[in-house]
């Protein structure tokens, strides 16, 4: 448990990045603040197959075999953060609101196949007489900062009709990406086969890669500018009485590199090469490479320096909350979340389906959401929060997988986020 709380932090400190909007406002005691200062951090790894198992274990000859019996032919490991600050003022009435905000984002998105894993952890001897695929291997890294400028809208209606919303917001959007570094790779319809005794190694390796800066991507140098772009949002929100629908699409675009970048790509048949036997990751004297591996040097690689785009993971979110009636509920929401990526790199994300709650008494809030989907196959998020100062400030705190915290060292997702909120005037006055 130490080695999982020490590995949290460490990832916590080093790299501060992004995912979502850390945070919901909630109306409490009918005071609804006019202006928001939030201040909010999201770290959050989640996969498919893996386990916590595999990183802190050390020795991984004692796991690797139970972690492998649990793979997928594709599988997806995701690594997010996001830090920001942001200043809102919430629109009411005839009166536009509007909200600036300036977050570092790192996110990473890799695939693989269980054929893959087996390799790298077994070698190759498993497979004689059989094909190795890799074609579900990809890898997306991005670094960036945002500035996001933002305004919305309340139309109010007025009709009696059972169908029609008494109010509709509209908002838009828009973002300038600052690029720091970005790596992505894509093995296409690549494979290895290995002979009956194992007598000879043959591989169709087709892969493409980009890389936006090769002189220097020391720690030290993070945040150069090696490239731009931009990014618009939308949301749209229908209110009727209790109902409340909810659609927005986020992070339309993408992030043009400079001309330091590199492409890479590659369709050679290789011979002889026996492959890569690891028993334990974590001591390199532990390892074996076999002298064969040098045969790599003999791929044919086309390397071409030429600008490139990448593009960030677009997300859509559709939603139907109702308020509640009810002492200490205030309301039950479901909802679907879905990502696509343009480009090289798809997603790798299933639509998530969610079904939450909101408790709140005297300024304490608690939600609750248990959802299927995403990076992982599921996940139980759990969120609280604390108005203080006559309800002008709140902390939240919150993770999406609150099932890890039971899981101990077999844990196969790690999250946390907070937000501190500072919140100003009343729109019920004005």
């Amino acid at each position: 448990m130490k080695k999982i709380l020490l590995l949290s932090f460490v990832l916590f400190i080093t790299n501060p990045l992004s995912a979502q909007d850390v945070a919901e406002e909630i109306t409490i005691n009918k005071i609804n603040r006019k202006y928001k200062l939030t201040i909010g951090n999201e770290f959050f790894l989640e996969n498919t197959s893996l386990d916590g198992k595999l990183f802190t274990s050390g020795n991984i000859d004692e796991y690797k075999q139970i972690i492998s019996d649990k793979l997928l032919e594709e599988n997806v490991l995701a690594i997010q953060n996001r830090f920001g600050i942001s200043y809102s003022k919430k629109a009411f009435k005839k009166k536009f609101g509007y909200s600036i905000g300036i977050y570092d984002r790192t996110e990473i998105d890799f695939s693989f196949s269980k054929d893959l894993f087996d390799l790298i952890f077994f070698g190759n001897k498993m497979f004689m007489g059989d094909i190795i695929n890799l074609s579900n291997t990809s890898l997306s890294a991005t670094r960036f900062q945002q500035i996001n400028l933002a305004c919305s809208k309340i139309i109010k209606i007025n009709n009696t009709h059972k169908f029609l919303p008494e109010e509709i917001e509209v908002g838009l959007g828009y973002s300038y990406l600052i690029g720091n570094t970005h790596l992505e790779f894509s093995a296409n319809d690549s494979y290895i086969e290995i002979g009956e005794n194992g007598e000879s190694i043959t591989t169709d390796l087709n892969f493409t890669a980009n890389l936006s800066d090769t002189n220097d991507i020391s720690p030290f140098n993070i945040f150069n500018q090696n490239g731009s772009g931009s990014a618009i949002d939308f949301i749209l929100n229908l209110k009727k009485k209790e109902n409340n629908i909810h659609f927005s699409i986020t992070d339309i675009g993408g992030i043009n590199w400079k001309e330091n970048s590199v492409s890479y790509s590659t369709n050679k048949v290789l011979n002889n090469f026996s492959g890569i036997e690891i028993d334990n990751l974590l001591n390199l004297n532990d390892s074996i490479i076999q002298n064969q591996l040098d045969s790599l040097s003999n791929i044919d690689i086309v390397e071409k320096g030429e600008k490139f785009k990448s593009y960030l993971s677009t997300t859509y979110h559709l939603s139907y909350k109702r308020d509640l009636p009810i002492a200490y509920i205030k309301y039950i929401i479901v909802g679907r979340i879905s990502k696509h990526r343009r480009g090289l790199i798809p997603a790798n994300y299933k639509p998530k389906y969610y079904l939450g709650t909101l408790f709140n008494h005297r300024g304490f809030n608690a939600k609750t959401t248990y959802s299927i989907g995403g990076y992982s196959k599921y996940a139980w998020q759990m969120e609280i929060g604390q108005s203080m100062f006559k309800q002008h400030f709140q902390l939240v705190l919150g993770t999406q997988h609150f099932e890890s915290c039971f899981k101990g060292i077999a844990f196969s997702n790690l999250d946390f986020y907070f937000g501190l909120n500072l919140l100003l005037g009343n729109t019920s006055s004005n």
